[in-house]
């Protein structure tokens, strides 16, 4: 069982920096979700919310130290100035427009970031909130850049009743098809992780937007998740 299975909403900061009347997101967006979150995380911090610049949709590159972090059209993209570097947040609610380089693209960042000179990069998705707060402010604190690729559910362009934002981000982690993990100055490491990890199945039943898939495709989606967790392993091993 990993460390962050337990959701208790009071043991997030009380304060509310980003009121639900402050947005026009549709109801149930895992995007105002996780602004929500991250911004609890970041209380206290000294970091400057209103300065914040926002890229909406995301289109252009951004510089990461001394390398560029090249990405797709519609993620959100929140990046807040550090004392030394700067602090980038992707808000991936994988609404691509249908283009697969985008999307395969946006799950290799944080190994992108890391190897672009970030200090720390990582992914989290809201459903985990314990697990995203904690990486945001580890991403706060490090001594230069960092990275964190969030992956926010969508209930419109995925397909689910907005009341199953969280559960559906829960399918995804622990199907291992977005695996939750930070690369701490060059160093992997997986930080939710359940031995009895759910089926693929789920996740995509889930969502109408996997409605058409086949069983062969089905089938070919388990297998890039396996070897991409594979690799995920090793690189852990490795850095052990």
């Amino acid at each position: 069982m990993d460390t962050y299975t337990l959701y208790a909403a009071q043991f997030l900061p009380f304060k509310e920096h980003f009121g639900p009347k402050g947005h026009n997101a549709c109801k149930g967006c895992g995007v105002a979700l996780a602004v929500r979150q991250v911004y609890k995380a970041l209380e206290g911090s000294g970091a400057n919310i209103e300065q914040a610049k926002w890229q909406i949709p995301w289109e252009e590159s951004i510089i990461v130290n001394s390398g560029a972090i090249a990405a797709g059209s519609q993620p959100a993209l929140l990046s807040i100035a550090k004392k030394e570097g700067a602090l980038h947040i992707c808000f991936d609610n994988e609404c691509t427009g249908g283009r697969v380089d985008t999307a395969v693209m946006l799950k290799k960042l944080p190994a992108v970031a890391s190897a672009s000179g970030c200090d720390y990069s990582a992914t989290a998705c809201p459903s985990h909130p314990f697990d995203l707060v904690d990486k945001i402010r580890k991403a706060w604190d490090c001594a230069g850049s960092a990275f964190v690729h969030i992956l926010c559910p969508c209930p419109v362009g995925w397909g689910f009743e907005a009341e199953n934002t969280v559960k559906v981000g829960r399918k995804a982690v622990e199907s291992r098809v977005f695996p939750l993990y930070e690369i701490a100055q060059g160093y992997y490491k997986i930080t939710c992780e359940d031995p009895n990890p759910q089926p693929v199945e789920g996740y995509v039943k889930a969502q109408t937007r996997f409605a058409g898939w086949s069983a062969k495709k089905i089938i070919a989606l388990k297998e890039e998740v396996n070897a991409n967790l594979e690799l995920l392993k090793s690189k852990t091993q490795k850095t052990l």
